[in-house]
């Protein structure tokens, strides 16, 4: 079917026919003021017709501008329409509102007169270029422009080109639903008010997506691209940097069952797979075959054109989670995909002149060097879901690529749960406020971006994000530079175990698991009481992976001390391959029971959906549950019963939490998690337990006396205002008494 507005003129003018005087005969029509760090923009008039004008090959269109000081940037122009917009039923009708036409945007940074010279090639031939236009740029910037972002001298963190810091506070708006830019009409608005200055957006099938159907390869959707017009200058209106991805992993999946199916695009949708008139016979030939590489950098052209000349443009995102596509789910190669993001990177650094941030995302709990690692991505991505203890789990993350890829590193998605909101079960808000500060003291670029985006806006989570915001604009956040602070700390917990107190009783326990299939949890716990019992998702995964993943979690070994008459139940959900399940006491097998994967699939389906009971004998035991299999098994639930509380071995004790940023000596902030809510620990608990006497000691400090204000991070009131004195070059940080969690502005008295 013929693209909007393509109809108006099937001529094909070819070069040859046209003299250079015709070429030249363009002209601009501004459509707007001109002000220093304000899009300019206006509608080309005079270019010859041809049939494609997305295709540069057909005809390119390029303005270059000389600014006052000398300095000339060449943009491309590109084909728009104009269109109207209605809310009929809840959902959003499109209507278009005038002929299709050239536009060309341009963002000014300097004041003064400047110079614009249009050049037209027609089919390859030589550029022939208009009369230069004179337009002078006044006023003061635009309210809040900074100007394009980059990497900061500290490679970890963010800053405007002006040299100020810019921390991230947002969350992911991917889509707009049935309502499209109506739904970004309430949200945009509702995060600038809480403070939030970041937003995700995705260009896909449902949305915005503007080469992502049949007939669309290089004839782009104007009315998706209206809609990301939208999007973006209105999150621009409210201060907020947008990260576009620009494909999903979906888009080159063909036969995967995973999702129900519902994440096949290939064939489905998109324009490069053979079956819709494309030049790839494989989602994998999207990555090495060059026809498809020079159209998608007319694609990428395109983008620069349109979007490019925002400074609120934080950054391209090539994919997201892209290796859900990779063998065996796809045919995707990694190798061919690391290559890909290497030359399209180079690509983009070439052709952008406005050099924007070029990152990709990978699957919650997935590291590959050989993208991550690349110079052409800016900084590392990393999605975060089910992960117990989020604050520290999310602070430790960031630690770990920062060091290996020396970038920064953004918490890119995060969620209590991959499969929705799932409030039932953080009623509280522990986790997501866990999760939220673990990316804002934890050493990303800023908080962690949270995913169910409509969940957050129909349960109002906005004032977590204020309370985030007014805390650390007290505390200075956006002077200096911030570094993660280091705790003295006792370690993590022991497997050993001391004898249990005389007359103890027995107790019983439903273990926690970790949900997401790639963390790479222990597989090995202690249970000393029933706070132990509570975090064991820290250490076991509801995943018992085979013989192909060796650094992920091999078995579930659990060591107690137990009663008469105790007993192991547990629940197997799926297997992604036949598996001999065997469950061994102290190393003695106690049972072994065949797992068929009755119908071929790698999904959670509940086709073994079986209860196993292991007697234990009384005494203190190590319980295994393991497999034979080369893939994974998943466990709906292990439960222990009639387990005796112990200590652990030297007295160990689970204590209070804490992760922080921190100003040389001059000042730090400081969050502090209850050790019995360390997320799912306690998340459902209506009044946990009072945490008296806790203390969290700051390694290092040569501050000396600290002035400390205590604040709760669920309501954003101080607590109470204290002193610290260091000790042995510490600084240990007396911890009010709380339940949930607490903040701390710390402040050397010297400073002011």
């Amino acid at each position: 079917m013929a693209h909007p507005g393509i109809a108006l003129a099937r001529i094909v003018l070819l070069a040859a026919v046209l003299p250079p005087s015709l070429l030249a005969d363009t002209s601009v029509v501004a459509l707007g003021e001109f002000a220093p760090w304000r899009r300019a923009e206006w509608r080309v008039d005079g270019v010859p017709v041809v049939d494609n004008p997305f295709d540069p090959d057909q005809i390119r269109v390029d303005a270059t501008v000389t600014a006052p000081s000398g300095r000339a940037m060449t943009v491309p122009a590109f084909w728009h329409r104009e269109y109207s917009r209605a809310l009929v039923d809840g959902k959003e009708v499109l209507t278009p509102a005038a002929e299709p036409q050239w536009r060309l945007r341009f963002t000014p940074t300097e004041s003064g007169e400047h110079a614009l010279v249009l050049s037209t090639a027609l089919r390859g031939g030589p550029a022939v270029a208009s009369p230069a236009v004179r337009f002078a740029v006044a006023g003061p910037a635009a309210d809040g422009q900074h100007g394009w972002v980059r990497v900061a001298a500290d490679r970890r963190s963010l800053e405007t080109s002006d040299g100020r810091v810019l921390r991230l506070l947002g969350a992911n708006v991917c889509w707009g639903g049935d309502r499209g830019t109506y739904s970004y009409d309430a949200w945009l608005p509702a995060m600038r008010d809480a403070g939030e200055n970041f937003a995700r957006l995705w260009f896909a099938p449902w949305s915005m997506g503007i080469e992502h159907a049949p007939g669309t390869l290089n004839r782009y959707d104007l009315a998706a691209a209206w809609q990301a017009d939208h999007a973006v200058q209105l999150a621009e209106a409210c201060g907020i940097y947008v990260l576009i991805a620009l494909d999903h992993h979906g888009m080159f999946m063909a036969n995967d069952p995973a999702w129900g199916g519902s994440n096949n695009f290939w064939t489905r949708s998109s324009p490069y797979a053979a079956e819709n008139g494309g030049p790839c016979a494989s989602p994998n030939a999207f990555f090495t075959s060059p026809e498809a590489r020079t159209l998608y950098q007319k694609r990428l052209r395109y983008l620069i054109a349109r979007y490019g000349s925002s400074p609120h443009l934080l950054s391209w995102q090539f994919f997201n989670e892209i290796d859900n596509a990779y063998i065996p789910r796809s045919d995707l190669v990694a190798s061919d995909v690391a290559t890909w993001h290497r030359d399209m990177g180079r690509w983009l650094r070439a052709n952008d002149p406005y050099r924007h941030l070029v990152s990709t995302s990978l699957t919650g709990a997935s590291d590959r060097p050989e993208i991550s690692g690349r110079s052409e991505m800016d900084f590392s991505v990393y999605h975060s879901y089910g992960e117990a203890d989020p604050a520290l789990y999310v602070a430790g993350i960031s630690a770990r690529l920062a060091r290996a890829y020396d970038k920064p590193v953004m918490i890119g998605e995060i969620g209590t749960n991959h499969l929705g909101w799932q409030i039932h079960n953080d009623p509280h808000l522990r986790g997501f406020r866990q999760g939220l500060w673990g990316g804002v003291l934890g050493g990303s670029v800023g908080s962690s971006m949270s995913w169910w985006w409509e969940d957050l806006h129909d349960d109002r989570v906005y004032p977590h994000y204020t309370v985030a915001r007014e805390v650390m604009a007290r505390a200075g956040w956006g002077e200096g530079v911030w570094k993660p602070a280091e705790f003295v700390t006792s370690g993590e917990p022991p497997l050993a175990l001391g004898e249990p107190a005389a007359g103890a009783q027995p107790f019983s326990a439903t273990l926690p698991l970790n949900q997401l299939r790639l963390n790479p949890v222990s597989g090995e716990t202690a249970i000393a009481d029933p706070l132990a019992a509570s975090r064991t998702a820290e250490r076991l995964s509801t995943y018992l992976h085979g013989s192909r993943s060796p650094h992920l979690q091999q078995h579930a070994r659990m060591h107690a001390w137990f009663a008469e008459r105790a007993r192991l139940i547990f629940r197997v959900n799926s297997v992604a391959c036949d598996a001999d399940l065997i469950v061994r006491v102290d190393g003695e097998e106690r049972l072994r029971a065949p797992l068929v994967n009755k119908d071929g699939l790698a999904t959670l389906n509940d086709e073994i959906n079986q209860e196993y009971t292991v007697d234990v004998p009384a005494g203190r035991h190590s319980v295994e549950i393991a497999h034979t299999g080369a893939d994974w098994v998943n466990l709906k639930s292990i439960r222990l019963e009639r387990m005796l509380p112990a200590p652990f071995a030297g007295g160990w004790t689970f204590a209070a939490g804490a992760i922080g940023l921190r100003r040389g000596d001059d000042a730090a902030v400081v969050y502090v998690r209850s050790p019995h809510v360390a997320w799912p620990a306690g998340a459902t608990r209506y009044n946990p337990p009072v945490v008296s006497d806790a203390v969290v000691t700051l390694a290092g400090w040569t501050g000396g006396t600290a002035a400390v204000i205590w604040v709760d991070p669920a309501s954003g009131r101080d607590v109470i205002a204290t002193r610290a004195e260091p000790r042995g070059g510490d600084l240990p940080l007396a911890v009010p008494e709380f339940t949930d969690d607490l903040v701390a502005i710390v402040r050397a008295q010297a400073a002011r």
